[in-house]
């Protein structure tokens, strides 16, 4: 009888050792539910019949009684499994018209005038428990080439940004070229069932730009006109975007001018973008 109530008062002392250091398992209504108990925090993980695990459409954290919302990271070029949940709709890549504005003194060719750019990294953050309703950040970087008519070039006279006649014969293109690099900070609400999913955003967004030159093309011969066109390195623009499916049409527009002293120029991009 000793020996008996010695090895219950074994396995109670192995049962109370396990639960602490193990997981707890039960089931309910066909899923089986896994919950880890640790010195610091609770998990909790979902499977079918099958030993499957669902995927989570948001998960959390429970440390010393304050629940944690996870933050989803994510960029075109690091192939991921698709969470559910909150994800924005920044382009993956786009393509569009960049038009540099300031009347027409500036001599602008619109019509050739362009603009792209990648999206390579997202932070996104659902603001809602539909996880419909989210904050987003993203950096971009983008490629601009905003052209004259033939008989212009866009210089840098004694530190003012100036359009000047050029007297060469036979231009083909004249034209500035610039590269920026963005941080759009933005508010999104999408729709995630259903066959088009739509989606739209809005915020603003914070620019450094660099790379600034001015170009003419006679044949296939270029000449460089100035690599400082007096450009502003840093500037804010307002942002929308709205689209279906990934195909996305965006805007974006400078708060604040594009030089530093010269003509008044605010560039509006309007284009259209995918989300792989």
């Amino acid at each position: 009888m000793k020996k008996l109530f010695f090895l219950l008062a074994v396995l109670a002392t192995l049962s109370v050792r396990a639960n602490e250091v193990g997981d707890t398992t039960f089931v309910v209504k066909n899923k089986k539910i896994v919950v880890n108990v640790d010195s610091i925090e609770t998990h909790v993980q979902v499977f079918d019949t099958l030993g499957n695990e669902l995927s989570k459409t948001r998960e959390t954290t429970f440390v010393d009684g304050q629940e944690i919302e996870k933050v989803y990271v994510s960029s075109p070029f690091v192939p991921t499994k698709k969470k559910k949940g909150f994800l924005s709709h920044h382009p993956d890549f786009y393509i569009g018209t960049n038009l540099l504005g300031g009347g027409s003194a500036m001599h602008n060719r619109d019509s050739r005038s362009l603009e792209w750019g990648m999206t390579p990294f997202t932070i996104d953050v659902a603001l809602n428990e539909q996880a419909n309703l989210g904050f987003s950040a993203c950096v971009q970087i983008g490629f601009v080439h905003n052209h004259f008519n033939v008989g212009y070039v866009m210089d840098n006279v004694d530190g003012v940004t100036t359009m000047v006649q050029n007297p060469v014969e036979n231009v083909r293109t004249s034209f500035l070229k610039y590269t920026y690099y963005k941080v759009p900070l933005t508010l999104e609400w999408n729709y995630s069932s259903g066959k088009f999913r739509p989606y739209v955003g809005a915020g603003l967004s914070l620019e450094l730009r660099g790379g600034d030159k001015t170009k003419y093309r006679v044949r296939h011969d270029k000449t460089t006109v100035t690599e400082d066109v007096n450009m502003r390195p840093l500037g804010a623009n307002l942002e929308f975007y709205a689209g279906v499916s990934g195909f996305t049409l965006y805007l974006h527009y400078a708060l604040t001018g594009l030089f530093k002293n010269g003509p008044e120029c605010h560039p509006l991009g309007v284009g259209i973008g995918f989300t792989l």
